[in-house]
């Protein structure tokens, strides 16, 4: 069966997922636009995205902890994506970065 994925553009929602542990994070990858954005791409299998968004939105509840941990590896995995970029690295203008 193959694999389907949720990606968001939101790292506050890219963190919530991460920090919830409600979807499996699969990679970081370029946006491909000029805007310098990445997109956060986690396994679905389920189809949950959306209804893990809404609740997103609708204020649900995580824990601090996990919050800010979540919130420093995401950075993390955008930082590298952007500085391979920036330093002409073409690996990260067409394939996706996994860790």
């Amino acid at each position: 069966m193959a694999e389907t994925e949720f990606s968001t553009k939101s790292l506050q929602l890219a963190i919530f997922l991460h920090a919830s542990e409600s979807l499996p994070y699969l990679r970081t990858e370029p946006d491909g636009g000029a805007s310098g954005k990445v997109n956060f791409i986690f396994r679905d299998d389920g189809g949950r995205g959306s209804q893990l968004q809404l609740e997103y939105n609708r204020g649900a509840a995580v824990a601090a902890r996990n919050l800010f941990a979540s919130q420093t590896f995401l950075r993390q995995q955008m930082s590298g994506i952007t500085e391979n970029l920036k330093n002409g690295d073409s690996r990260y203008e067409h394939h996706a970065h996994r860790r």
